[in-house]
């Protein structure tokens, strides 16, 4: 259960801290770098690593590293007006789960990641870079 909070909680965080502009795609991408936190039904909390980048038109991709080894795909993307969703699956393609996202009334991210159809833990990740419109 560990491995799937922190993978799925990285999606998340990937959007919020650091956005860098990338080069060398056809489109222009920026570079999205963060921590998110996370809080499980049984109250166990952690934080996660994105790395990942997100184009002008939203879409959303990277990696997150729950600090075990493992690392989770994630996909995605980022409405103009801040709110998140996407898919996590194992970087062998295996599905794991979905997340949502949303700005809060303090402009931070909050959400959850659904894993077999249930919530499996909420998260929150600072929103400052955000590409919002």
């Amino acid at each position: 259960m560990v491995r799937r909070l922190g993978a799925t909680g990285w999606l998340a965080a990937a959007m919020a801290i650091v956005i860098v502009p990338a080069t060398g795609h056809a489109e222009p991408r920026r570079l999205l770098v963060t921590r998110v936190t996370w809080l499980d039904g049984q109250s166990n909390t952690g934080t996660m690593l994105f790395q990942g980048t997100v184009d002008s038109q939203g879409n959303l991709d990277g990696l997150a590293y729950p600090g075990d080894g493992a690392a989770l795909a994630v996909t995605g993307t980022v409405d103009a007006n801040g709110d998140i969703s996407g898919s996590l699956d194992t970087t062998e393609s295996e599905h794991v789960g979905t997340f949502t996202g949303e700005l809060n009334e303090q402009d931070e991210l909050e959400g959850t990641v659904v894993v077999d159809g249930e919530v499996d833990f909420d998260w929150d990740a600072p929103a400052d870079d955000l590409p919002l419109d």
